[in-house]
């Protein structure tokens, strides 16, 4: 009777050892795996490379100050000035999404701007870069913070797109679209509420 590995010849070398103890299987095994798995990503999953992104108004993680939040809290719903840095060279424009996770209906999208040249390194106190598209509101525009209770964490994204996005469709399935098109991302956070 033939054993397994007289049958298989391949089967013979993968069981060798290789110098210094391993087996060839497990070598050949461990390359498969570090040369697949970098492929194996969710999808929407965060870019790779990092945008430094800050603002002057307020540092990360601090409060927002008074005149960028909504009117109903006694701001005027001026966005604050941004600013980035590290876009990469393949970036054909950017993208600019500010988002309350902490919404009690799920995240709330307070500000979306496309079609940013992937020259520009920051946007003034009020400005309205590129095409801005309804948040989740309807309507389009900054709409600062206005939690109804509680302090809430506000994240202040730019994204480096590969390409346009198609515009269409609620704040959701847009912010999704510019995930998935991004290829590098960053973010501040400023809190308001209490």
């Amino acid at each position: 009777m033939r054993r397994h590995e007289d049958a298989f010849p391949a089967a013979r070398a993968c069981s060798a050892t290789y110098p210094g103890g391993m087996k060839i299987g497990t070598l050949i095994a461990a390359v498969l795996l570090a040369v697949v798995l970098p492929g194996c990503s969710s999808e929407g999953a965060a870019p790779a490379d990092a945008l430094k992104v800050s603002s002057p108004a307020f540092a990360e993680g601090a409060a927002i100050p008074g005149k960028h939040v909504c009117a109903g809290q006694g701001g005027r719903d001026v966005s604050p000035p941004l600013a980035w840095s590290g876009v990469p060279e393949s970036a054909q424009e950017l993208a600019i999404v500010v988002d309350d996770p902490d919404a009690a209906g799920g995240t709330y999208i307070h500000w979306i701007a496309t079609g940013i040249p992937a020259t520009e390194t920051s946007v003034p106190e009020g400005g309205s870069p590129g095409k801005v598209l309804p948040g989740s509101n309807g309507t389009a525009g900054y709409a600062g913070p206005c939690p109804p209770s509680g302090v809430h964490h506000y994240h202040f994204i730019v994204y480096a797109l590969r390409g346009p996005i198609t515009p269409d469709g609620d704040a959701t399935a847009v912010h999704q679209r510019i995930k998935d098109a991004a290829i590098a991302s960053g973010e501040t956070v400023g809190t308001w509420g209490g």
